[in-house]
């Protein structure tokens, strides 16, 4: 009855304040569920060392499981960015929690290379729907209210909050008990996690829907972007985010699968050298949260240029890493500047495509980039294997974020020409 009475309150076209509320509890279930990827992505460089050290593997030949993660993930964060703009997410995300716990859980009695490959694809299979649907959803529920970028920067920095906690964690889990518990351990908690997370989610509500599908829901036409339905993928706008999503991630899945094996060469301690990924991704929260606040007065495509000279600065500290000190400082600066990319990153595609085919947007990007990227700590590894050095792959690191900024900084641009 009390919610009969709200409702019919409510003025036509106005979202129901019920609604509104219930739209941050959404924030914090999506933000647990990208929590989860802050271990995933964030920390294999953690088991690295204790991998390479049991089964005496070389470096490219362990960075090929991260690469089978990466595969996976890609394939799972297309498939559910197009299920959850058809569909209820709840399914999409327990079919997911299932892959994760029986992915992560496996590895833990792991004695073979290719069984690590398979039981880390399994896990990335199961992956992309953390990353797709908290973000698809999120956008929709606030989509045209002057709290969007901050929803949205709070729920991509559960990345950088699961990396904090988790790097750390798993290092302390490693020497204390061995890899093996640690993989079940994190297989069960991350399969809890996602499991409770569904149970808050729902669909956006027509009256949000509604307010969200005005003239940006299809393609804003009065600022110059470009339409959404079936004509982004053939845009030279969609070509430039897939070239700046691609190095992006490049530089990522180098920095999360080598830096502590990097550091700890150099001198610093494993445990320190797992503390600085932990504190990157923790750094990468206030970037996050900044970047949706100052969103509506900068604009999306600004902040993720931004992003990219500022993350390409940032690898000439770990080119030339020689004391701890030098490390705190790229853990801080590749932090701040990667969490601003990755909220820019998911908030520019509606800036410019429009709201209707969003999920499938965050998909297809986020999975070019992995597809393309994935054999990119394979690649370093075998690199470091021929020369005895990280420096070629880091300096070539470099100056492809510089490119990847100019990119970024024009890509309104190019949207607006080539639909003019």
């Amino acid at each position: 009855m009390i919610e009969s009475i709200s409702s019919r309150r409510t003025p036509p076209g106005e979202p129901n304040p019920q609604d509104r509320f219930y739209g941050w509890l959404i924030v914090g279930a999506c933000f647990c569920l990208t929590l989860t990827l802050g271990e995933t992505f964030w920390t294999f460089g953690v088991f690295f060392k204790p991998l390479q050290q049991e089964f005496g593997w070389s470096r490219a030949l362990v960075s090929s499981i991260f690469t089978a993660f990466l595969l996976g993930y890609a394939i799972s964060v297309i498939a559910s960015g197009r299920l959850i703009d058809r569909y209820n997410p709840k399914p999409v995300l327990l079919v997911s929690a299932l892959l994760m716990v029986s992915g992560l859980c496996l590895c833990s009695v792991g004695a073979t290379i290719n069984h690590f490959r398979v039981c880390l694809f399994t896990v990335g299979l199961g992956s992309g729907a953390t990353w797709a649907v908290p973000n698809a959803t999120v956008q929709r529920w606030f989509y045209g209210k002057k709290e969007a970028g901050l929803a949205l920067g709070i729920v991509t920095s559960g990345v950088g909050a699961g990396a904090l906690v988790f790097a750390p964690l798993i290092n302390f889990l490693i020497q204390s008990y061995g890899w093996r518990i640690t993989f079940l351990t994190l297989g069960i908690l991350f399969g809890s996690v996602v499991v409770m997370a569904t149970f808050v989610l729902r669909s956006v509500p027509r009256d949000l829907t509604a307010t969200g599908r005005g003239t940006a829901g299809m393609g804003l036409q009065a600022g110059g972007e470009v339409p959404a339905a079936n004509r982004w993928y053939a845009s030279w706008a969609f070509a430039a985010i897939l070239f700046v999503s691609v190095v992006g991630m490049f530089s990522f899945q180098i920095v999360s699968t080598h830096m502590v094996p990097h550091a700890t060469d150099v001198g610093v301690s494993p445990a320190a050298a797992a503390a600085a990924l932990g504190f990157m991704g923790g750094f990468s929260i206030l970037g996050r949260v900044l970047s949706g606040l100052f969103s509506a007065r900068l604009g999306w495509h600004r902040l993720l240029s931004l992003a990219y000279f500022g993350l390409s600065a940032s690898m000439v500290c770990l080119l030339l890493l020689r004391e701890i000190w030098m490390l705190h400082v790229f853990a801080f600066s590749y932090g701040v500047f990667h969490g601003v990319r990755i909220s820019a990153q998911v908030g520019v595609l509606p800036e410019i495509f429009g709201m209707l085919s969003l999920g499938e947007l965050i998909g297809v990007t986020a999975a070019a980039g992995q597809l393309i990227s994935a054999f990119s700590p394979y690649a370093v590894g075998a690199i470091f294997d021929a020369t005895g050095s990280y420096s070629l792959a880091f300096l070539l690191t470099v100056l492809l974020l510089a490119a990847g900024g100019v990119v970024a900084g024009f890509v309104k641009r190019i949207a607006a020409r080539t639909h003019s």
